[in-house]
């Protein structure tokens, strides 16, 4: 991935190895489909560094940004959910709109947010990077009136509310 042909352009835009970069971590259909089964979840722990590694080069690309959203609630892909929420805190407000309608972001992140509360919740709950990241992501795409964000802030406000009584 250090190689120059394999490098991300700077502007976040379109990229020749974008969609092979995609690939070769797993993350397109099939493949994901695949690798995020619950008996990959090893597999997925073990590369959690190159993923690490991956996002932060490619997710300023909607569609990587999208994929990698869309795998972070499989089974195997919830091992990424603290790092992921990360990942994508820092890049979710540099998309542009049409990102958001072509790549169906909002759903994507929302399910990765939703995947994080229902299993990672302590970690929400504790880690401040954490709970600052997800909380960023939430606020984004609320402000975006992403109907399934929305949706998702009621529940998990009314679950807060339910355990605070």
């Amino acid at each position: 991935m250090t190689l120059p042909e394999w490098q991300p352009s700077a502007s976040g835009r379109w990229s020749r190895a974008e969609s092979l970069a995609v690939d070769l971590v797993g993350l397109h259909d099939t493949a994901a489909s695949v690798l995020g089964q619950a008996k990959h979840r090893d597999v997925v722990s073990a590369m959690a560094p190159v993923f690490e590694d991956w996002a932060s080069r490619w997710l300023k690309h909607a569609s990587a940004a999208a994929w990698f959203a869309h795998f972070l609630p499989k089974e195997s892909g919830q091992v990424l959910l603290p790092m992921g929420i990360k990942q994508l805190a820092g890049v979710v407000g540099g998309f542009e709109e049409r990102d958001w309608h072509d790549h169906g972001l909002g759903g994507q992140f929302t399910d990765a947010l939703a995947a994080c509360w229902k299993h990672k919740r302590h970690e929400v709950e504790s880690h401040t990077d954490v709970r600052k990241a997800f909380l960023g992501i939430l606020t984004e795409l609320c402000a975006r009136q992403i109907p399934e964000a929305l949706h998702f802030r009621e529940k998990a406000t009314q679950a807060l509310a339910a355990v605070s009584s």
